[in-house]
């Protein structure tokens, strides 16, 4: 009698199947290709596996091959007098079964020599047996690096030398960080600072500073920079900074100085404004110079003239050495250095102007001469030299 899971073949057609449904005198028949064909009752005939087929569904694959023996003991009870192996590949809807083509028994496996392979392949591979080093507790961690980028405007289809910038600040430590970014501006012969942006940057976090126009950033030539690092628990202390950064207008127009950096996919224009050297155990931070660092010494100084005294105020040029000098200490002699120069030239009257070259850094010393002519040398006028003749990071005075 047919009924839902029979096995059926058509009487008018070839084919196999499954009925999987009986709604009156309709039988809904799933074919090998997985499609359910209506069929008339009377137009289908049930159908058997076939005896050899039975047999081998009931074996494992480690169980005797069937054969017409093992089919014919199936029924009588006899022993069969061939014992061979039969793995089954797969068993689908309709009964069929497919042999793998080789009956024989898999070839053993040497475990000796499988061994000795293993511990030959061990052998050969370097091992690092370097102890690793002990991991740091979270107050003994003393990464801390922060930079400034300014970095093209998303929406923008102008080269980066070309497009509106925004000012990135990017705390790229553990630390927290305080911060306060002004504008320097002079008011009625004084210096101040006119806040852009303040606030507090969490660790390994970055904030947008400021949109600058591209005809803003021809305005801005210094920015004050405040910057106090701490963690909410016990830590490493940082120095606090306080000091000026140079912005040269040039920076900003020259495709080149728009690099590749790890914070965003745009190229961008980086300053480092603070760091600490995680591989020392100092508490003592190391501030290197901004980077990408001007090639300022590219162009040579001009030697000194008639007219025009030069003054190198670099630390290496003025001091035998600074080894064990504070940042503070190593300001003093070049201010020193710069005073004493420019005393002599005003009393010695041969020449028309002096130059200074105080380097690009990050603006202290710029600052501090600057602060200096306007205190005590009121009457002296004084613009950045020539890039062609000093490169960057050079302050000329008139001096008649």
């Amino acid at each position: 009698m047919i009924k839902a899971g029979s096995r059926v073949k058509f009487v008018s057609d070839t084919g196999v199947g499954i009925v999987r449904s009986i709604q009156g005198n309709m039988a809904y028949v799933e074919v090998e290709d997985g499609f359910e064909i209506p069929a008339l009752i009377s137009d289908i005939v049930e159908v058997e596996i076939e005896a050899e087929n039975a047999a081998i569904v009931k074996i494992g694959p480690s169980d005797p091959k069937p054969s017409s023996s093992s089919v014919h003991a199936a029924h009588t009870g006899e022993t069969p007098n061939r014992k061979q192996r039969a793995t089954v590949r797969g068993l689908n809807n309709y009964g069929r079964v497919s042999l793998a083509d080789d009956y024989e028994d898999d070839e053993p496996i040497d475990l000796l020599k499988f061994r000795k392979s293993f511990t030959a392949s061990v052998a050969e591979t370097e091992v690092d047996a370097t102890p690793a080093a002990p991991e740091k507790a979270p107050w003994e961690v003393t990464d801390y690096l922060v930079k400034l980028l300014f970095v093209p405007v998303a929406d923008t289809d102008k080269p980066a030398e070309n497009a509106d910038l925004e000012a990135w600040l990017v705390n790229d430590s553990s630390y927290t960080l305080f911060y306060n970014i002004a504008r320097r501006e002079q008011r009625g012969g004084g210096v101040f600072v006119r806040t852009i942006a303040s606030g507090t940057l969490a660790a390994d976090s970055k904030q947008q500073i400021k949109l600058y126009r591209r005809a803003e950033l021809a305005e801005i030539s210094t920015l004050h920079i405040s910057l106090l690092p701490y963690k909410p628990t016990a830590f490493v202390p940082q120095a606090v900074e306080a000091f000026d950064l140079e912005l040269h207008p040039l920076k900003f127009v020259r495709a080149a100085s728009f690099v590749e950096n790890d914070y965003f996919e745009a190229a961008a224009l980086e300053f480092v404004l603070a760091s600490s050297n995680e591989a020392t155990d100092t508490a003592a931070p190391v501030i290197p110079a901004r980077v990408p660092k001007p090639k300022e010494n590219t162009v040579p100084h001009k030697p000194s003239t008639k007219d025009e005294e030069v003054v190198d105020l670099h630390a290496e040029a003025i001091l035998d050495s600074t080894d064990g000098m504070a940042p503070g200490e190593i300001l003093k002699a070049q201010l020193a250095r710069f005073t004493v120069a420019l005393d002599g030239a005003v009393k010695a009257g041969r020449q028309k102007r002096i130059v200074f070259i105080h380097g690009v850094g990050k603006g202290k010393l710029r600052y501090e001469i600057e602060k200096e002519l306007k205190r005590n040398y009121p009457k002296l006028r004084y613009q950045d030299a020539s890039f062609a003749e000093y490169g960057y990071g050079a302050i000329m005075v008139f001096l008649k």
